[in-house]
């Protein structure tokens, strides 16, 4: 849910929107003033952002000398994609951009009959009609290759922008209303595009808001009022961590001392989001008890089976934070059960209930993983330095035909005849994730 809109002309504010306690004329920032006071001196113009700030999720940016900002739940999605743009279409088309950055007036109240519009945007935003999550396919450069020739290029020009509404989608294609009409329906109808309806206009995007990853999530680091503690903001006295601990060890660990069979029987499904993140170099949070696994038994066993999935591989590793980490600081990271809602996006190995979240599924890792149901460790463990070998390699071979810009039918071809085409999904999120990197 939305709590509070602020839109504000070189640090003035000419909206301010508070929808826990409905602001009155004059009223100042009260606790936001802090992280308004934050914003302003580190975003640049230009920039959408969006990130987690004590209790909240902001969604920011900052035109030339006005800056629209967004506070929601959160748990909130689509702020960053749909509701900052209509908020700041909105308003340009209630007071047009060259008036507002020339307006150097004091009397703010020009600006108040904006809120009966915002209220509205709000509804109409919190009452959206989504598409549910997983119930379509993700549309990638090798699913838009499956299309006729006739609608790529209307795929491309979604999936180049991630989410567009029609009129963008019309204006990138430069097709007739009736061809994206057409177009989009038959997308749609192969299986692709998740669709967002605000009000009357709809939206169609890559993947669905929630499980797709356009956001970047930011640690705790402006929280609203100084009242309020947050794992991110304690003194380097009471720190967990010392700074040169808060980086992970790089450590190979021993696959041999894993327990592959063990680990699946744990959880029933899922486990594909644990190696898709570990073959794509994003990081893995655990969670274990430390009053039971006190000796470390359990946690000793996990890492050596999820070293398993990066045979080849040191993984960073942080034992165990008390504090929020940033993911980017290790490959594995312990921590407490209460940091979790800290990390939105990241996989969570829940160990104490037996459940993982987030990540994303791949057919192929999940396929693998019931192929080692009824085998042995160690026939895991020969199983999986064979295949991660196979999928880096093809991985490798496909980010180069990606970066020289060659013609990728035959590639394609030929690993869909010689090994099990869902493959082709990890080994073009590996050549993104890693190889494109490089």
């Amino acid at each position: 849910m939305i709590k509070r809109i602020i839109i504000l002309k070189d640090k003035k504010p000419l909206i301010n929107r508070n929808y826990e306690s409905i602001s009155k004329p004059g009223e100042g920032l009260g606790s936001f003033q802090t992280i308004v006071d934050n914003l302003i001196a580190k975003v640049l113009p230009g920039q959408r952002i969006e990130e987690i700030s004590g209790e909240h999720k902001l969604a920011y940016e900052l035109d030339k000398s006005i800056l629209f900002l967004v506070a929601a739940d959160k748990n909130e999605v689509a702020l960053l994609e749909i509701f900052l743009p209509e908020l700041k279409n909105l308003f340009y088309a209630v007071f047009p951009r060259d008036y507002v950055l020339g307006w150097e007036g004091e009397d703010t109240s020009i600006f108040k009959g904006f809120e009966a519009k915002l209220d509205q945007l709000r509804s109409a935003f919190e009452n959206r009609i989504m598409t549910k999550a997983g119930s379509r396919r993700v549309l990638d450069t090798l699913s838009v290759m499956e299309l006729p020739q006739r609608l790529q290029k209307t795929a491309y020009a979604i999936l180049d922008k991630k989410i567009a509404s029609f009129e963008e989608i019309i204006s990138l294609t430069n097709v007739s209303p009736q061809e994206a009409v057409a177009n989009i329906q038959e997308i749609l109808n192969a299986g692709f595009l998740y669709t967002t309806k605000v009000g009357n206009k709809v939206y169609y995007s890559v993947k669905a808001f929630g499980e797709a990853k356009p956001i970047s999530t930011a640690a705790p680091s402006a929280p609203l009022a100084a009242s309020i503690t947050t794992p991110a903001t304690k003194t380097a006295e009471t720190s967990t961590l010392q700074p040169e601990q808060r980086k992970g060890l790089a450590i190979k660990r021993d696959i041999h001392k894993g327990n592959m069979p063990f680990f699946i029987k744990q959880f029933k499904k899922d486990l594909d989001k644990v190696f898709n993140a570990i073959i794509n170099r994003k990081p893995v949070l655990v969670i274990i008890n430390p009053e039971t696994d006190k000796n470390q038994v359990l946690l000793n066993m996990v890492l050596d089976t999820l070293q398993c999935f990066a045979p080849e591989r040191e993984l960073r590793i942080i034992n165990y934070a008390k504090e929020f980490i940033h993911p980017r600081e290790a490959d594995i990271i312990r921590i407490e059960s209460n940091l979790t809602q800290y990390y939105t996006n990241e996989v969570i190995l829940d160990l104490d209930h037996k459940k993982i979240l987030h990540g994303e599924n791949a057919v192929y890792l999940a396929d693998l993983i019931k192929e080692m149901t009824k085998m042995k460790h160690d026939e895991c463990v020969s199983l999986l330095l064979n295949r991660v070998t196979l999928i880096e390699k093809l991985a490798k071979d496909w980010a180069k035909i990606k970066k020289l810009n060659l013609p990728p039918e035959e590639f394609i071809t030929n690993v869909r005849a010689k090994y099990n085409p869902a493959i082709i999904q990890v080994m073009d999120n590996v050549a993104e994730n890693v190889f494109m990197q490089e």
